[in-house]
């Protein structure tokens, strides 16, 4: 893929605006969860290694954008953890405040990009502002490349020059292999609706061998099948394209299940075709796991999204449980991404063992499904 990456430039003795991901969960003031804070350290030290001033610049919540602080979406505690981590003093700045700095720092955080006018509609102005606080400007926030803000996209078409950071690399890489690697490709798909994932299905079984599906997807093949699926989640609406779904040969859904007439209750194994009335599909049975082994064990490539089943109940846990066992026990590539597939992961206790997590939800799927992304564009036409 043709764009500059961080380490082709010499960074020594300039200013870098830094776009990062810094979106993190915050509770009491503190960072619930430094996930994606540590993902960003190698960017952070590499830059700051390299004898570069650095300026950090992320989004955090969904505040009002009115160029005023509010404290409830402040960058502040991310600020904090930063400076833990990195054994920093790190000062945080308004965009008006730092544009008035005398010097620049070492090392200093701009507030949530967010609270900018003009940020979520890429406004010229904006990006012209951010574009000239630095030299370089490097995009490392792979999460949000798929919006086109002024932080993240109008900041790269008005700098004077903009590379990848190690992070937006490493993603792209992983997830270019998936899409390359042609040989026994398989894609793990679950989630509640099938309406929100049918372009991306279509797309996927353009180019891998296998798509796999589970929970409120797989639900709704089922019912389209002609199977009384009880009370399980369904989306009538979309009956037609599941029909046309079922006549790919690369489509796979479950045709043993685990059912239940509560989420509440413990769960009974049945046939697709035998699910009472009052009953709902809640995970994937053994036999239905049994026949899906062999593909992923011969895989040359496993992309997962999703879970199989209502996997935050203990009763249901199962199928994802072991589909995710499955995967690493592959010698398949495989990656992973979105929230509640991380969340799996680490309930399966397999996600330090996946070959690639990526820190994406949106971006991820959009950037498999083939969607052009409008940061990653922007970096292209720095090339030259």
């Amino acid at each position: 893929m043709s764009y500059k990456r961080l380490n082709e430039i010499n960074l020594s003795n300039k200013s870098v605006l830094l776009r990062l991901d810094l979106n993190t969960p915050i509770e009491n003031g503190l960072v619930a969860n430094n996930e994606r804070i540590v993902r960003s350290l190698p960017t952070l030290s590499y830059i700051i290694e390299a004898g570069a001033r650095l300026i950090v610049m992320s989004h955090l919540g969904r505040p009002e954008e009115n160029n005023s602080f509010q404290e409830e979406f402040s960058l502040s505690p991310v600020v904090k953890e930063l400076e833990s981590l990195l054994d920093k003093k790190i000062p945080l700045h308004s965009l008006d405040e730092f544009e008035n700095l005398s010097h620049i720092p070492e090392i200093s955080v701009i507030e949530n990009t967010r609270f900018c006018i003009g940020e979520k509609t890429n406004d010229t102005d904006l990006s012209k502002r951010l574009a000239s606080l630095a030299d370089l400007v490097v995009m490392d926030a792979f999460a949000t490349s798929h919006r086109a803000h002024a932080s993240t996209t109008g900041v790269i078409t008005f700098s004077s020059d903009a590379c990848a950071g190690l992070l937006l690399d490493e993603e792209l890489n992983a997830l270019s292999k998936v899409k390359e690697e042609s040989k026994n490709s398989v894609a793990i798909l679950g989630g509640a609706k099938i309406s929100t994932k049918l372009s991306l299905i279509n797309s996927l079984s353009n180019y891998m061998d296998k798509v796999i599906l589970g929970g409120g997807i797989a639900n709704t093949l089922i019912a389209a099948k002609g199977y009384d699926v009880g009370k399980s989640l369904v989306e009538e609406s979309m009956f037609s394209e599941a029909k046309e779904l079922l006549d790919n040969p690369k489509i796979i859904i479950p045709n043993s299940v685990i059912v239940s007439d509560s989420p509440d209750k413990p769960g009974r194994v049945t046939s697709i075709d035998s699910i009472a009335n009052n009953e709902a599909i809640f995970d994937v049975a053994l036999e239905s796991l049994n026949a899906i082994e062999p593909i992923l064990m011969n895989a040359g490539t496993i992309l997962w999204n999703g879970p199989l089943g209502f996997f935050e109940k203990e009763n249901f846990d199962n199928g994802t449980i072991q589909i995710a066992k499955m995967i690493i026990s592959s010698k398949g590539f495989s990656v992973v991404g979105g929230g509640d597939t991380i969340s799996a992961a680490a309930k399966a206790g397999v996600l330090g063992k996946l070959d690639y997590v990526s820190t994406a939800g949106g971006a991820f799927l959009e950037f498999i499904e083939g969607r052009k992304l409008p940061a990653i564009e922007a970096l292209k036409k720095k090339v030259n």
